[in-house]
Order: C-alpha cells, then structure tokens, then sequence
C-alpha cells in the first residue's frame, strides 16, 4: 500500500478531515487509490485516505487552499519551509499536490 509521512504537528487535522492535502517537493509517485498517512515520530497511529487527485505545478501556483493546509500563508514560506532540506528551491519549482478524502 501507498504510504507519505506527515509531521506529527499536521496529524490531527488530518485525523480530523480539515487537512486533505500534502505537498511534496518533486515528482511524487503517489498514484489515486488508497493511502496510508503515518506520522513523522511514529507517535500518531496510521490513518487510512483515499487519494483522489494528484497534480503537479509550480510553488507560485499553489492555491490559497494549498499554502493553508501547508501551514504557510505564501509562496515565499512555502519556500523558506523547504529550504533546510532543498537549498535550490525556487518559487518556479515543481511540486506535487496530493489530495485525498476520507477512506
């Protein structure tokens, strides 16, 4: 099964159902389909989605909705936020959005 790890501070809000999106620097090879999410620490016990759209675009065409459920208000953060793990990152780098709903 298709699995992503989320940070522990996003887990309840998926739990929960308010986040139904993650960003991924990159081509991500999630497919649609089901979907584990496990947390970073482990701490969090797995939760099951369904994948419902995967997309792919640049940082800057990332939606309000998007940032949002990112934790940042801007591209700018966005970037900044993935800058320790990728110094190249520009808002003209690629990302992809998967997106799901409750399993």
């Amino acid at each position: 099964m298709q699995n992503i790890i989320i940070a522990d501070s996003h887990m309840e809000s998926v739990e929960s159902g308010a986040k139904t999106i993650a960003v991924r620097v990159g081509y991500c090879s999630v497919e649609p389909g089901p979907l584990e999410i496990r947390s970073a620490s482990g701490f969090w016990s797995t939760t099951k989605v369904d994948v419902v759209s995967v997309q792919r675009k640049a940082i800057s065409d990332l939606s309000d909705e998007e940032l949002n459920q990112s934790g940042v208000s801007t591209v700018d953060a966005m970037v900044r936020l993935f800058l320790p793990a990728h110094p190249c990152l520009s808002t003209n780098s690629d990302v992809t959005v998967i997106g799901w709903k409750a399993a």
